[in-house]
């Protein structure tokens, strides 16, 4: 299984400064997810409903809950843990992902 990277697990790759939490973006963006500071067993979870490392995703809805649509599914995500995924603003939309 893929799971997405945390900060701890890639000490010598920098943070971009195009990444920013995905709570952040506003309604209707795209973007790419690309790192979490999040535990094991909550990253495995969000694995397992789509969200891997480098997945496009949509932003449906912004606050709590934050509910991101990825290869054609809904997921609604806390705010919480929405602040702990950083993601990469994209231009084009998610094409059959």
């Amino acid at each position: 299984m893929i799971s997405i990277p945390s900060k701890s697990e890639q000490p010598t790759s920098p943070l971009s400064d195009d990444w920013l939490p995905l709570a952040g973006l506003p309604e209707g963006t795209t973007a790419r997810l690309r790192e979490s500071d999040l535990q094991d067993s909550d990253r495995d979870l969000l694995t397992a409903l789509g969200l891997s490392p480098d997945r496009a995703l949509v932003i449906c809805k912004s606050g709590s809950p934050c509910i991101v649509e990825v290869r054609g599914v809904r997921v609604g995500l806390s705010e919480a843990i929405a602040e702990r995924l950083l993601v990469e603003p994209i231009d084009e939309p998610p094409v059959g992902e």
